[in-house]
């Protein structure tokens, strides 16, 4: 697979996956770091520049959704046990 369209498939897992204990956060970080190892220049097809930002933005969405669940789940455990 392109890293590229990884980028992306890896943001919308890291979405997907917020719902489940927010373990999103995996793939989020992922799709990030192969995000910035790919440089995003003037030489680069319209496509792939399109695909890499949208995907770390998503990713960033995800990374934020999944730290959300990650303190309610945080609160939740607090709040009942105290």
């Amino acid at each position: 697979m392109k890293p590229h369209t990884r980028v992306v498939w890896l943001a919308y897992a890291s979405i997907a996956l917020a719902i489940v204990w927010g373990v999103g956060i995996i793939p989020a970080l992922y799709a990030i770091k192969t995000a910035k190892a790919h440089p995003v220049g003037a030489g680069i097809e319209p496509h792939i520049r399109r695909d890499l930002r949208g995907g770390k933005l998503l990713a960033q969405a995800g990374l934020l959704l999944n730290g959300l669940v990650l303190a309610v789940i945080a609160w939740s455990l607090v709040t009942t046990l105290m």
